[in-house]
């Protein structure tokens, strides 16, 4: 794909994504935190606690009177009732019976009765409407279903959209109805219930509603999921390219500083210093007085992109330079993480930029370093503007740099210039604080010696 069509196709893809309205997430209700949105027996508990009027939730039976209102009012139930029953109704959950267990069972003596299935995701089990509409006896609950009227028996299937059970005897309700009920009993006398309680019902009906309907935010994901699916082709050409970029990124940075800093040069096989690694190439900068020396960049990996002069990373026993960690030593040495920091690169088009205290198999230096460095009154002079020290063990020194995309033409020029700024602030024309740690470093490694 030609990139004249690429830029097009994304242009749209731009416009199209323009045209979104700008949505939140809403905050998690309780039993989406506790990942319990769509367990059905968590769901049976609330709404049986709430229906309760003998439940410590401190409503009576408000929530219970609402939803008996509204059960009478609907036209596909014929049910009655007194609010003289109100005081004799019982709630109980999971009542067994000889085909299986009733969800939610709620009864007034032996006038009326209403047997509640519900559903969230399964669907209905071997004919359970069928068997629990002819069931003739209730155990564990003090009602014998023959002796109501036929009439006077109710059967209501609770599913998300109202899916029709098999049986004809039951009538198929929506939890949205239900979540209607609950908010009414709400809304008849909110300021007389207790806060907690007011809250729990609240957070159970926005479960009920996120749950089993699409919020705005849902809404607006899904359409951006389809403009992926539509422009698959484009995005993941550019990704391939970009990955292609970045992987170059990653195993070169150090030869593209090579040309991008005046001050550094490129060396093969110096003399004094062991063999790099094949991977990795070695600068040479400028040092204090005129002299050149020799720098390390490890390229190759993504988390771990050091920059360190060879005095830097030192074998504790054999007491020469290393490139690798090989344990016990002392390393110390500048770094960037274009695989770790990947996310604000490409967010925030920041680079950041470490000066690392390295963990070394060795008791003695790592710690000792870190408390010379952060307690070191002469370093905080030497400090470039933007770099924090940040009293940790670890990551010593810490700097971020805008990267400029558009000055640069593209981000892994723009990454390769702001690396190349961090380097002249921090070594090349910064040879009061490279000389601090030089010190630092020695004195360290003398004292564990």
């Amino acid at each position: 794909m030609d990139s004249e069509h690429l830029t097009r196709r994304l242009d749209e893809l731009g416009r199209r994504l323009d045209q979104l309205p700008e949505t939140a997430e809403p905050p998690p209700t309780t039993l989406q935190l506790l990942n319990r949105s769509r367990q059905e027996g968590d769901w049976q508990q609330y709404l049986a606690y709430f229906l309760d009027p003998q439940g410590s939730h401190g409503i009576g039976h408000a929530a219970l009177e609402q939803f008996l209102r509204g059960l009478r009012d609907r036209d596909d139930v014929s049910f009655e009732f007194s609010r003289f029953d109100l005081k004799n109704v019982h709630v109980a959950t999971e009542v067994p019976v000889p085909s299986g267990r009733i969800d939610i069972l709620v009864w007034c003596d032996e006038k009326w009765f209403i047997l509640l299935e519900l559903k969230i995701d399964a669907s209905e089990g071997d004919g359970q409407t069928t068997k629990y509409a002819t069931v003739d006896a209730f155990q564990n609950v003090d009602l014998d279903p023959s002796a109501v009227a036929d009439s006077q028996q109710h059967f209501l299937f609770v599913t998300p959209d109202g899916s029709a059970p098999e049986s004809e005897a039951f009538r198929a309700i929506e939890w949205s109805w239900i979540a209607s009920q609950l908010r009414a009993a709400l809304d008849s006398d909110f300021g007389s219930y207790p806060v907690r309680t007011t809250n729990q019902i609240d957070d159970f009906v926005d479960t009920i509603e996120t749950e089993l309907t699409m919020t705005d935010h849902e809404r607006n994901e899904a359409a951006k999921a389809e403009l992926y699916v539509d422009h698959y082709d484009e995005l993941a050409e550019v990704t391939r390219a970009f990955e292609n970029e970045w992987d170059g990124l990653i195993d070169n940075w150090g030869r593209r500083l090579a040309t991008t800093l005046d001050e550094a040069r490129l060396v093969e096989n110096p003399e004094g210093v062991p063999p790099i690694p094949e991977e990795d190439v070695m600068l040479e900068l400028p040092d204090r007085d005129n002299r050149r020396r020799y720098w390390l960049c490890r390229q190759g990996n993504a988390n771990w992109a050091w920059l360190f002069p060879t005095d830097w990373w030192t074998h504790l026993e054999r007491e020469e330079p290393v490139y690798q960690n090989d344990k016990p030593n002392a390393r110390v040495g500048f770094l960037h993480r274009p695989g770790f920091d990947r996310d604000t690169v490409l967010s925030n088009h920041e680079l950041t930029f470490y000066l690392r205290n390295a963990p070394s198999g060795n008791d003695d230096f790592y710690p000792q370093f870190a408390r010379q460095f952060n307690r070191d009154e002469k370093l905080l002079t030497a400090l470039p503007n933007r770099t924090e020290r940040r009293g940790v063990k670890s990551n010593v020194l810490e700097s971020r740099y805008d990267i400029d995309v558009d000055k640069h033409g593209d981000l892994v020029s723009g990454y390769v210039a702001s690396l190349a700024a961090a380097i002249e602030d921090h070594i090349i024309s910064n040879h009061s604080l490279i000389g601090r740690i030089d010190q630092l470093y020695v004195e360290t490694y003398n004292e564990i010696q």
